[in-house]
Order: structure tokens, then sequence, then C-alpha cells
């Protein structure tokens, strides 16, 4: 099978002020850069996205509801890094109302094994077969518990599919979120080998440091 890591990235629920996340706030307060610090930025023609901020291999997205830090380059340690990033805006921006924060690590797998579909394969099938249905697709979703927080795992495809694992932690207050932004990578990545190995039944590899 061929794995192939895409869209990694951190995710802060609130309600952020873009007067503030300008790209050049975004600099001084997330990326604690100097004023003159060469930043790229990235502004939509049609006005009406929110502009991007480019640094170091990570990405910021500062929308009205919600922060996005992307791993440009999706890897352990660029994730680690833009987790760090969303939990410096959380802690640099304290008057921010806040809802939950997570991380998302999403995997595209080529030419699935005849193993893994029948992970996905399920009694309804067979019903759904005598009913002179065919299956386009399939799909398995769960939500787990996962320390402090949840751990949402979704399933989907046919030919190629697409495993996203989100590691969710709703709360409103600072303490709780950036706790759960600074979960040891380490741990994270067990999580993720330990679905792939034990449920998907195959290695998580092909992903750099």
């Amino acid at each position: 099978m061929n794995l192939e890591p895409f869209d990694w990235n951190a995710v802060v629920i609130g309600y952020w002020n873009p007067a503030i996340l300008t790209p050049r706030g975004i600099g001084r307060r997330l990326f604690e850069l100097d004023e003159n610090a060469p930043l790229m930025v990235e502004v939509p023609l049609d006005g009406l996205a929110a502009h991007r901020v480019r640094y170091d291999d990570l990405t910021v997205i500062p929308e009205t509801e919600r922060l996005v830090v992307h791993a440009d380059d999706p890897k352990w340690g660029h994730l680690d890094r833009a987790r760090e990033i969303a939990a410096r805006a959380i802690e640099s921006l304290p008057e921010t109302p806040l809802n939950a924060a997570g991380f998302n690590i999403r995997v595209r797998i080529k030419e699935p094994s005849d193993g893994l579909l029948t992970v996905l394969t399920s009694g309804v099938d067979d019903l759904l077969s005598d009913a002179g249905f065919a299956i386009s697709s399939r799909s398995l979703r769960r939500s787990l518990k996962h320390q402090d927080g949840v751990l949402n795992l979704n399933i989907h495809g046919a030919q190629e599919l697409r495993v996203e694992i989100n590691f969710h932690r709703k709360s409103s207050k600072r303490k709780d979120l950036t706790s759960w932004l600074r979960i040891p990578i380490g741990d994270v990545e067990d999580a993720v080998e330990r679905i792939f190995k034990k449920v998907l039944q195959t290695k998580f590899e092909g992903v750099g440091k």
C-alpha cells in the first residue's frame, strides 16, 4: 500500500480579532519575530477569504471563528511546531473567547489491502447487496476517549481510502486547550501508529520527523 500524508494542521475554535492578527501581528505574537523579519503573505483576490501568512514551513490562517496553523510539509516535527504556534496564540491573546482546540492527521491510502478493506465491511453490506444495491464507497467513523479529550477516527473512500484522525478537546479554559495542544508528540505518534497497526492492519510509515 502507498501511504500519502496530507493536510496536517492545528486548529483553535474561538472568536479571533482580525485587527490584531494582521500579518505583522502574526509575525510578532505567534512566530515571535522582530518587525523587519520577512514573511510571505497571500491575500485573496476576492477579498472574502482570510489572508495566509507563511513562515518556516508553517502557514497561519486567521479566520473569524477559528485559527488554523498548517504544517506545509506533513511531518511530525512540523505538526508539533504548528501545535505550539496555536498554543502561543491562545496565550498571547487572553481576551479571545474560545470553544475548542485540536489537531488533524490525514493520510491517503492508494491500493488498500484486502485486510484493510475488510475493516470497512459490515453485515449491512450483504443486506444492501441482497436488496439489489451496489456499494460505490464505504466509510467508518468512531469517536474514542483519549486522555482528557476525544480522538475522532474517520475512514472513507473506495479505490483510494482517506484516513482522518482528529485529536479534539472542547473547553473554554485556556489551560485545558494549551495542555491539549502540547501533548507530547511521541504520544500522538504512538496513538496513530496503534490505530494503523491494530485496526487498519498496516504500518504507519513514510512520514518523516
